[in-house]
């Protein structure tokens, strides 16, 4: 029996915000000019490589590791996997999507993933932030043991378009090296259609 899991994402998001209160403030020396220097924000990859596979929702595109192959498994936008298993365990990497009513800050569904996590008794660590399609995204991995087989588990959230799109890798603990590094190239491929 080969293992294949898909994790649906950060589930039960509720908008957060953070407190508004304001404190007074003394001080004898005159407030400091400061020049604010306007840089680009981050902007959205929209080439996408000759050979991308779209996501079924039509909004971004990956170039799928050789021998990798899409997968269908709902509410997955995107679902792909190795070719093979390794210790029961088949490597894939699944998109999901949300469009909460009032769109969070990408830290604060980081701390709530955290929390849910931490809830079913995983502690997560976390990962160098890094970009996915030019935009700004966060992450996370853990280990744990499901259906009887120790897997790793990535996640990176980074928000376009008003969505959250959560990106979880599932390997076999052994073949968690190889996911990342094709994690790392799917990631690298990754491009927005606008």
């Amino acid at each position: 029996m080969t293992l294949v899991l898909l994790l649906a994402g950060v589930t039960g998001l509720t908008g957060c915000s953070g407190g508004s209160g304001s404190a007074a403030t003394s001080s004898s020396t005159p407030p400091v000019a400061t020049t604010i220097s306007s840089s680009p924000g981050p902007s959205p990859v929209t080439s996408a490589a000759t050979g991308s596979t779209a996501s079924s929702d039509k909004s971004f595109s990956v170039v799928l590791p050789t021998g990798w192959k899409s997968a269908k498994r709902p509410p997955a936008v995107l679902a792909i996997q190795a070719p093979s298993a390794q210790d029961q365990v088949t490597t894939n990497v699944s998109v999901t999507v949300q469009s909460p009513k009032t769109l969070p800050d990408l830290g604060d569904v980081i701390s709530q993933a955290a929390i849910s996590w931490r809830q079913q008794g995983i502690t997560i660590k976390q990962l160098a932030d890094r970009t996915v399609g030019g935009l700004p995204s966060r992450g996370y991995s853990f280990d744990r043991t499901a259906q009887g087989a120790k897997v790793t588990q990535t996640q990176y959230v980074v928000i376009f378009g008003g969505k959250i799109y959560t990106i979880t890798l599932t390997a076999a603990q052994s073949a968690a090296a190889q996911g990342t590094q094709a994690l790392d190239g799917i990631l690298g491929t990754w491009a927005w259609k606008q």
